[in-house]
C-alpha cells in the first residue's frame, strides 16, 4: 500500500472520524451533537466494507476495491463528500482524484408512484414568498423548537404547522413547515406563546417570529416540508414540471461484493460497529449524557491504523492480531464491553472482558452549576392517527471533576411550560433543579416546569 493508496485513505477516515468525535466531545459547554451523530452513522454502513476491503488479496484487488468504497461513501450527498475530503486532507491525503466528478443534483425527487415530494432549500427572500404563497403562517402553530450548541456556534430547528392555501383533501393530516436555522445568535421563546409566525430572510439575517414575542435570529436557513399534499401546492407543481423520473436520473454507484468476515476479524469489525451505533443514539436528544463518548474515544483512537497493522500481520498471526484489538477496545471501554457481552452467547469470549460490578451509572451529587446545550419542546399532537403528549428535552453541560464538563440529559413528559432565552446556551449559570417537577437556570434563562409530582429513573440530572 503506497502513501496515497485509496486503503490508507479509507483506514485515515476512520481515524480522523474518532478523533473527531473526540475533539466535539472533549468541552461539554461545545458539544456538537448533530456533527456526532452524522461522523458515527459514516461508519454503520462502511465498517464492514473496511475489513473486508483490507483482508482483500491480492494488493491490486484491495486498492480497486477501497476505491469503489469511497465512492460509494461519497455518494450520500455533497455534504458527505465534502466532510471526507476536508478530513483525508486533515491526515495527509488528496481523495477528491479518486472519486467521480460531481453532478448537479435535482433539488427534488419522485418516489416510486412518480410522485414529486419535496427537498430541503436555502431560505431565501424568494423562498420565503413561496412558503407564504402557500401556507398560511399567520394562523400556524409551533409544534417543535429546538436550540442547542454546535460547537462553537448555536442552530436550531422549528417546526410550524401551517393551514394550507391550496386545495387539498383532508385526510392528507397536517402540513408542517420545517425551518433549520444555521448559526443562532438570538432566541426567545415561551410555549405558552406559539401561535401565530413570520419569516423573513435576507444575505444578512433570517428571522423567525412566533407568537406575540418569540423569535429566532440567525445567520442563515434552509426550509423543507412534512406535507404529504405538497405536490398540490404551487412550488410543489412547478417542481412537479422540472423534477425527472427515478429512472431518468444518474445510476448511483453499487457497493462490491466482497468476501464475508470470519472469525477474530468479524469479531473487532463486531465491536468497532457496534461503538459506533453507540455513539451515533445521541442523535436521539434524551441520551445525552448515558453513552460515554470520551471513554469511547479513547479506546479506538487510532483504530483505522490498527486494523490495517492487524491485516500486514502473517496469515497464521493475523485472525490473534485481531482478537487482541478486539479485546483492548473492550477492555479500554468496560460500558462498550456491557453493550457487546449483552449481544453474546453465553460462551463468547467478550463475556470474560466484561467489568465485575454493578453496570448502574454512579450516581453524583446535584451540580451547583450548568449551561444549556440543548432544549426541545414538542407540543401535543396527533400523528398518524395517534396522539402524542407534550415533551420537554434538555441537555447540560456540568462539571465532572478535574475542570472538565461533561453532559446530561432530563426529559420532561406533558411539560406545562418552556421558557428559553439566547444566554442560557451561551454561559454556565445556576442551576434550580426539581426531579421529575422544574429545572431553571439563571435569572430566566431557561425554566421548563411539569405539574407531575412523580419522578422517574430517567429525570434524574
Amino acid at each position: 500500500m503506497t502513501g496515497s493508496s485509496a486503503m490508507l485513505m479509507f483506514a485515515a477516515l476512520l481515524d480522523r472520524s474518532v478523533a473527531g468525535i473526540g475533539e466535539l466531545t472533549a468541552d461539554g459547554r461545545y458539544f456538537d451533537r448533530q456533527a456526532v451523530a452524522r461522523i458515527a452513522d459514516v461508519w454503520d454502513n462502511n465498517t464492514f466494507p473496511l475489513f473486508e476491503t483490507v483482508l482483500s488479496r491480492p494488493g491490486w484487488l484491495r486498492e480497486r476495491r477501497a476505491r469503489a468504497a469511497l465512492v460509494w461513501m461519497a455518494d450520500l450527498g455533497l455534504s458527505r463528500r465534502a466532510w471526507m475530503i476536508e478530513q483525508a486532507a486533515i491526515a495527509g491525503h488528496r481523495l477528491e482524484p479518486l472519486l467521480p466528478a460531481l453532478v448537479d443534483r435535482v433539488v427534488h425527487y419522485r418516489d416510486y408512484r412518480r410522485q414529486v415530494w419535496p427537498g430541503v432549500v436555502p431560505l431565501t427572500t424568494t423562498a420565503v414568498a413561496s412558503v407564504t404563497t402557500d401556507y398560511d403562517l399567520s394562523r400556524a402553530e409551533v409544534r417543535t423548537v429546538r436550540v442547542e450548541r454546535a460547537g462553537q456556534a448555536l442552530s436550531g430547528y422549528v417546526a410550524l404547522v401551517a393551514p394550507r392555501r391550496y386545495a387539498a383533501s383532508d385526510d392528507h393530516g397536517d402540513a408542517v413547515v420545517q425551518l433549520f436555522l444555521d448559526d443562532v445568535w438570538a432566541v426567545r421563546f415561551d410555549s405558552d406563546d406559539r401561535a401565530g409566525a413570520t419569516v423573513a430572510a435576507d444575505p444578512d439575517v433570517v428571522e423567525v417570529r412566533v407568537g406575540a414575542q418569540g423569535h429566532l435570529r440567525a445567520a442563515s436557513a434552509t426550509v423543507g416540508f412534512d406535507d404529504p399534499s405538497w405536490h398540490l401546492s404551487h412550488a410543489g407543481r412547478a417542481a412537479d414540471a422540472d423534477t425527472p423520473d427515478r429512472s431518468a436520473g444518474r445510476r448511483a454507484p453499487r457497493q462490491i461484493k466482497r468476501s464475508p468476515l470470519r472469525g477474530a476479524a468479524l469479531d473487532a469489525a463486531m465491536v468497532l460497529h457496534q461503538a459506533m451505533l453507540e455513539i451515533r443514539s445521541v442523535r436521539y436528544s434524551h441520551v445525552v449524557g448515558r453513552v460515554p463518548l470520551r471513554e469511547m474515544c479513547d479506546a479506538l483512537a487510532g483504530a483505522g491504523t490498527r486494523v490495517l497493522t492487524a491485516t500486514s500481520q502473517p496469515r497464521a498471526a493475523r485472525d490473534q492480531a485481531f482478537q487482541r484489538l478486539a479485546e483492548e477496545w473492550l477492555t479500554r471501554s468496560p460500558s462498550l464491553a456491557d453493550r457487546i457481552a449483552d449481544r453474546s452467547p453465553a460462551d463468547h469470549w467478550a463475556q470474560a472482558v466484561v467489568p465485575t460490578g454493578s453496570r448502574q451509572p454512579t450516581v453524583v451529587d446535584q451540580p451547583a452549576q450548568a449551561q444549556l446545550t440543548l432544549a426541545a419542546y414538542t407540543a401535543a399532537h396527533t400523528q398518524f392517527g395517534a396522539v402524542r403528549d407534550a415533551t420537554a428535552v434538555v441537555n447540560l453541560a456540568v462539571p465532572d471533576g478535574d475542570d472538565r464538563w461533561g453532559l446530561r440529559a432530563v426529559k420532561f413528559p406533558r411539560p406545562a411550560r418552556l421558557s428559553l432565552r439566547t444566554a442560557a446556551l451561551t454561559a454556565p449559570h445556576t442551576l434550580s433543579y426539581t426531579a421529575g417537577i422544574s429545572l431553571s437556570l439563571g435569572n430566566g434563562a431557561f425554566t421548563v416546569t411539569r405539574p407531575s409530582p412523580t419522578p422517574t429513573a430517567a429525570d434524574r440530572v
